[in-house]
């Protein structure tokens, strides 16, 4: 598994996202590498259009799945955060570990 602690925003307007509920969208890595994340929230919701420090478990991320990724992986790295098709914000890997 992938432990990421990233900085994230999420962008629709007029949507929080509440921090009571486990949020576990679609993190675009690049060169079509989509994973699901869970978020470990230790807010009570995320307003759009602002930064919050969370922690990213990607549980499919293990075995074969992490040597993809691995190469693509550097701190600062921008993922896109989506619902389907739907970009619904940015994050930015601050540091993380395989585990």
């Amino acid at each position: 598994m992938l432990k990421a602690n990233a900085e994230i925003m999420f962008t629709l307007e007029g949507r929080a996202y509440s921090g009571k509920i486990n949020l576990r969208p679609v993190f675009s890595f690049g060169e079509g590498l989509l994973f699901s994340g869970a978020i470990t929230s230790k807010y009570d919701e995320y307003l759009p259009m602002k930064s919050y420090d969370a922690e990213i478990n990607f549980f499919t991320i293990k075995d074969e799945a992490y040597q993809a990724v691995k190469p693509l992986l550097k701190p600062d790295m921008k993922l896109t955060i989506r619902e389907g098709r739907r970009i619904i914000g940015y994050s930015k890997l601050l540091d993380y570990v395989y585990v």
